[in-house]
């Protein structure tokens, strides 16, 4: 039989008027994202008023570009809660500019719009614009008898051919890469922070002997090396002399699992920044994203390789993980997280998920460079410090 007729173009998008809250854009939002803002000025009370009444308490959150004007494409929040305080029954506008007491809001990031129109609609007192809602392609899946079929455009009746890989499949694939640099990435920082901490330590016991001469310093760190070589050299004797081995087995073989077990507890520490931020992320996006999928098994064998199994993820949980992968990291006013909110405004103009995710991990592999560029610096300055650097007696 010949195939099915392609499904028809989704409609344009309708133009909708909304109100725009201005921001610099390094606080901008990406799906699922929260912020908690205090609006005291009346301008931004008649805004929210404005919202709630004729928006369904939908604004735009306008990027500002530093005096260069307005980025086209914004994040689209909700008003998830508020609360007022400081309301007065008497209270007169005086044209100061401030508003009747303080509206504690917290907005959530959506989805996207982009304005359509040059001209802004209104500009005083508060922005509104008409905009379009922005959404990603989607990537139809078909269940077929024999399971899942992807639509990907190759082949006879969209089904891909033998050595290719859907969409789904290669999205699974950076999905899993993702999942592994932000491992990779929190175990980097925790040893660069330790580091850090073992240094500042170091600093504090060199001003302690300030007074005692190089020589003397020297021949206590000398001292102290050839005191470990001969324990060492000791413990590693196969004759029991001056060490009962046999008797201290039981004894060694529960603190090496107990150091395991340490050992254990301490790589979940090391994970649970990147990792934890991560997840949340994820699972605030997937909550927020209401473009609708079809559903499907969420396990399967991919055509890229024979010998690897790949667990193929559903388009809503890609979708939710191109947004979660920029949401992890510290913000502050660091040139690194300035570049990250910058890549993230570059990552709200794509509407293809696979791309979007693409960007996501080489943002994550430029990190992870980064990181592994300072670690190697801190143990060469720990060399130069006398210290082990992780390297004294390898050749």
């Amino acid at each position: 039989p010949p195939p099915p007729p392609p499904p028809p173009p989704p409609p344009p998008p309708i133009p909708a008027t909304i109100p725009i809250l201005p921001f610099p854009f390094t606080d901008i939002l990406v799906q699922g994202q929260r912020k908690q803002l205090n609006l005291y000025e009346q301008r931004f009370h008649s805004l929210f008023s404005d919202a709630l009444s004729n928006h369904h308490g939908m604004v735009g959150m306008g990027l500002l570009l530093g005096g260069k004007g307005m980025i086209t494409t914004m994040p689209l929040c909700e008003v998830e809660s508020f609360t007022r305080f400081g309301q007065q029954e008497d209270w007169v506008d005086n044209g100061n500019g401030m508003g009747n007491g303080s509206i504690f809001v917290t907005i959530r990031a959506v989805g996207r719009a982009r304005i359509v129109e040059s001209d802004l609609i209104q500009e005083e007192p508060y922005i509104k614009a008409r905009v379009v809602e922005v959404l990603d392609e989607e990537v139809c899946l078909e269940v077929g008898d024999n399971g899942i079929k992807e639509m990907s455009g190759s082949g006879e009746g969209g089904e891909g051919v033998v050595g290719e890989s859907s969409p789904v499949q290669v999205g699974s694939l950076i999905a899993s890469t993702i999942e592994n640099m932000l491992v990779s990435l929190s175990s980097m920082e925790h040893k660069l922070s330790m580091m850090k901490a073992t240094t500042s330590e170091e600093g504090s016991g060199d001003d302690e002997n300030v007074g005692k001469s190089d020589n003397e310093n020297d021949d206590g760190v000398m001292n102290k090396r050839l005191e470990a070589a001969r324990l060492e050299e000791l413990f590693m004797k196969d004759s029991s002399e001056g060490v009962d081995l046999e008797s201290n087995k039981d004894t060694t073989s529960n603190e090496e699992e107990e150091d395991e077990e340490e050992d254990d507890d301490y790589d979940d520490s090391e994970i649970l920044d990147r990792v934890a931020q991560f997840q949340q992320a994820f699972e605030d996006a997937k909550e927020t994203d209401n473009q609708g999928y079809i559903l499907q098994p969420t396990t399967a064998t991919d055509n890229l390789s024979k010998d690897e199994q790949v667990r193929l993820r559903s388009p809503q949980d890609l979708t939710a993980i191109s947004w979660a992968a920029f949401c992890t990291g510290p913000k502050d006013n660091s040139k690194e997280s300035i570049k990250r909110q910058a890549i993230q405004i570059q990552a709200l103009d794509m509407t293809n998920v696979i791309q979007r995710m693409q960007l996501a991990a080489a943002m994550l592999r430029e990190e992870q460079n980064s990181l592994k560029a300072k670690l190697a610096l801190a143990g060469i300055q720990d060399i130069f410090r006398g210290g082990d650097g992780g390297v004294i007696g390898e050749e």
